[in-house]
């Protein structure tokens, strides 16, 4: 594994080049009250909150009635324990999910022996602490449930209150509340993730980079702001004590599509693509207990050619116009040579007949072909998306100890991060009509 851990180092010095952020948005907190068996609140408690995946320890003391708080918690499972005097040791783990408040209540046994009172199977947690009306779209259901592009973001239709907007392009590419696509606020580990022109997500990530997010719809608390419609709060994977790791290739093909129904309405023969969408993640210790590594990478290739379909003018047709018309079509409306005519159409093949009322094109005879109809190819979508070659990367690195005295003397601190993600669409050249040209698909700002 040494040299797992020195590629993570690597990505550590890299990611120490760019920024630490302190937001609040992506972490939560695990707040409380120790109460006795009568249920008074137990002063001068200590409680110890640790991390399963990281052996990060915070600890707090209950203030005069029993309560205590713990802010700062990255999502993840946490070991909670209660140590007051007279009283047996308390054990609880819960689950804190993106920006979420969990409400731990502990009462305690009075202490008969040594014994630790240890909670390992607990009711499903019900958002007590805050007013706010939302969704946490797991790791599992991320991992486990199909998504043909792989965009971590199709996955806020999961959550209530979500409907398919119709158009798709802005925001998370759904309608929140009823708003419009671009009334949505996208985070990414507590920063915003809006492309502010077009109102389009602002930084594409990997979906295996993607520990969790949640989904809020309603009623969310100060620390969010920009949405009339919802937040989806998006928080990158980092790494435990354990490696883990992923290595994926997904290839689509237009050999195992259908051909579309005007393809086949016309005659045309499907329209050919390669989807290729590969790539790794992998996490785990630089140092135990108190560096981890975590990075992910995903490419896409895709080359695709679709037939797109017009109606123009007939030679017969401009052979009636003005001059001037026939020098711009002749300058500027030549059919490209491979472009095929699949038929035409004349004034009286027409549901009704514009010339009507008009002494302009009175002359011009009812079975005269007007338009025809013509089917062209061009670098396009043609199933597997537009033709791209991308790659996206996320590479974040965590501490538990920021200072060197933490380090040495193992005193509790608050973990700080660093990440790093960025993605790049490359033109890809192409011709048409022996003319070269290049098109290019933008992910990310």
């Amino acid at each position: 594994m040494n040299y797992i851990r020195r590629a993570l180092l690597a990505i550590a010095l890299a990611c120490a080049m760019t920024f630490v952020a302190f937001a609040q948005t992506e972490t939560g907190q695990i707040t409380g009250t120790i109460t006795d068996p009568s249920g008074a609140g137990v002063p001068a408690a200590t409680v110890t909150v640790r991390s399963v995946g990281t052996g990060l320890t915070r600890t707090a003391t209950t203030s005069t009635d029993g309560a205590y708080t713990v802010t700062n918690l990255l999502p993840g499972e946490y070991n909670v324990a209660v140590d007051a005097a007279g009283f047996n040791k308390s054990e609880r783990r819960v689950t804190v999910a993106v920006g979420t408040r969990v409400a731990v209540e502990i009462r305690l046994a009075v202490a008969s022996a040594s014994t630790t009172v240890e909670v390992s199977a607990t009711a499903a947690q019900v958002n007590t602490e805050t007013q706010t009306i939302g969704q946490v779209v797991t790791e599992r259901e991320i991992r486990d449930l199909p998504n043909l592009t792989r965009n971590p973001y199709q996955f806020v239709a999961l959550a209530g209150n979500v409907s398919d907007a119709g158009v798709g392009t802005r925001g998370a590419g759904v309608a929140i509340n009823g708003q419009r696509e671009s009334s949505t606020n996208i985070l990414l580990d507590g920063a915003s993730n809006n492309n502010e022109f077009n109102g389009n997500v602002g930084q594409q990530v990997p979906l295996d980079s993607v520990q969790e997010f949640s989904v809020l719809t309603s009623n969310f608390t100060a620390e969010y702001g920009r949405a009339s419609g919802g937040v989806v709060n998006v928080v990158t994977k980092a790494g435990t004590n354990d490696f883990h790791g992923t290595a994926y290739e997904f290839n689509r093909v237009s050999r195992l599509s259908s051909n579309s129904f005007q393809n086949n309405a016309t005659g045309v023969d499907k329209s050919p693509f390669t989807r290729n969408q590969f790539g790794y993640s992998v996490g785990g210790p630089i140092k135990r207990d108190k560096l981890f590594g975590f990075s992910s990478t995903e490419w896409i290739r895709v080359r695709s050619i679709a037939t797109n379909f017009a109606w123009v003018p007939t030679p017969e047709f401009l052979a009636r116009t003005p001059g001037n018309t026939q020098s711009f079509f002749n300058a500027y409306g030549q059919i490209r040579p491979e472009a095929a005519t699949l038929g035409s159409t004349s004034l009286n093949q027409l549901p009704s007949n514009p010339c009507t009322g008009s002494a302009a094109c009175a002359s011009i005879p009812a079975d005269l072909p007007i338009f025809r109809h013509v089917a062209y190819n061009t670098p396009t979508d043609a199933g597997g998306g537009y033709p791209q070659n991308t790659y996206m990367t996320v590479n974040r690195i965590i501490t538990t100890c920021p200072t060197r005295r933490s380090c040495m003397d193992g005193t509790p601190s608050t973990a700080r991060w660093t990440r790093r993600a960025w993605c790049r669409t490359a033109p890809i050249p192409v011709t048409i009509s022996a003319r070269p040209s290049s098109t290019t698909t933008r992910c990310c700002r």
